[in-house]
């Protein structure tokens, strides 16, 4: 990896901001396509949340993220991308001018640049509860980057709590790694559509992570609507799922310990999420691992002043841009995670795709594959283990007609 000292770059193609799988497939089919570019990445490696992913496919196949992220720098270091680890980029100004300083020495870079794509992801959504800041509360990606990344177990015993796609994936690889599992819960009562129904309507679109084919089946099933407020009247106590019991009608109610985690406190809910009267107990575990969710990262690009919009099927505010990444700002693009979170593999292929469109803006190449390429990302989306959002495609399709709509407006 070049990292080294960062020094002032006057003139290049594109720089990349997030070097997780977005910005490394962008950064090196752009400099494939014969553009000079450079790539700022925050942390140490390049990869990004890639590197802690493990996880068998429905095809049988392992999804073994740090190999991967080791091939796509390898393919972005044969093309000749200048990448810049533990450096951040603070400032963006039109222009193109990229402001950014190595955390390793304090070293100050002014990139000049004719094109500029923000990749910096998503972050993970807190979960206040009591007792949450005790040593061994950690949240569900600080579990994923110890135990698969670093192959330290977050603890010999460990409750799970909440309910999505990176739960029940980072779960399984805990107890692969030699945690035991106790099981996984619902979050606590303040967290927003946790009760029982709520979330088996949101385990329709993650159906396709189930190990046996009446979990698929019946998770699918979640999407008709009324069938989930049925379904949750008549829940049984524990789920299994792997070896782990997906317990839908369990709680969290605090973390429990003086100077570290001891236990969980937990209670029974209905349906609707009515605590049970005197069922709360203690789970004896040294480990919690909290998961609320994930948020598109936007400061950078809410920086710039771009319209933001809220949209539900893509489940986050993010700003108005094309289906290839194009925004109001002329040279200034958008990729993966940051404009909605979604699998490695969706970011990957966003990646490929805006690249294309900035070749294509610079004069490099035609983008003669465009509408192809949309439709391989369609077809992924459709065919992902991990759904976020169930209708996100439709999110993405409407605010790509939103982008085409303001930029075909009259001028006042």
């Amino acid at each position: 990896m070049n990292g080294g000292a960062v020094e002032s770059v006057h003139r290049v193609d594109l720089v990349v901001v997030g070097g997780g799988p977005a910005g490394l497939s962008a950064a090196a089919r752009a400099a494939e396509g014969g553009l000079t570019v450079v790539l700022i990445e925050e942390n140490h490696q390049t990869g990004g949340k890639l590197r802690g992913q493990l996880h068998q496919e429905n095809d049988g196949e392992w999804w073994i993220g740090w190999t991967l992220a080791n091939d796509l720098l390898a393919r972005v270091e044969r093309a000749g991308v200048r990448i810049l680890t533990d450096t951040v980029a603070w400032a963006i100004e039109p222009g193109w001018v990229v402001r950014a300083t190595s955390s390793r020495g304090g070293d100050a870079a002014e990139i000049h640049t004719r094109t500029v794509l923000i990749a910096t992801g998503a972050v993970e959504k807190p979960m206040p509860v009591e007792g949450w800041t005790l040593p061994g509360v950690f949240t569900i990606g600080g579990a994923q980057i110890l135990t698969n990344t670093h192959r330290v177990r977050p603890g010999a015993r460990s409750v799970v709590v909440g309910v999505d796609p990176l739960s029940l994936t980072i779960a399984r690889a805990m107890k692969l790694g030699g945690v035991d599992v106790d099981s996984i819960v619902l979050p606590p009562a303040q967290v927003p559509d946790s009760d029982p129904q709520a979330t088996l309507k949101r385990l329709g679109g993650l159906s396709k992570l189930a190990p046996y084919f009446y979990m698929r089946l019946g998770g699918a099933l979640m999407a008709v609507p009324g069938l989930a407020a049925i379904a949750a009247r008549v829940l049984p106590r524990s789920l299994p799922l792997w070896g782990i019991p997906l317990r839908l009608t369990t709680r969290l109610v605090r973390v429990v310990g003086d100077d570290r985690v001891t236990g969980a406190e937990v209670e029974t809910v209905r349906a609707n999420g009515a605590a049970v009267p005197g069922s709360r107990r203690v789970i004896r575990t040294d480990s919690v691992c909290l998961s609320n969710g994930l948020v598109p990262l936007s400061d950078l690009s809410a920086s710039l002043g771009l319209e933001f919009v809220t949209s539900d099927s893509v489940g986050a505010k993010v700003p108005v841009h094309s289906a290839t990444g194009a925004t109001a700002l002329p040279g200034l693009f958008l990729a993966g995670n940051t404009v909605g979170v979604e699998s490695a593999k969706v970011s990957l292929k966003q990646g490929e795709i805006v690249a294309g469109e900035i070749l294509a803006t610079l004069g490099n190449h035609p983008f003669k594959t465009r509408e192809t390429e949309l439709g391989e990302l369609r077809q992924l989306r459709a065919d992902s283990e991990f759904t976020f959002e169930p209708a996100i495609q439709q999110g993405h399709d409407e605010i790509a007609a939103l982008f085409t709509q303001r930029q075909e407006a009259p001028l006042p």
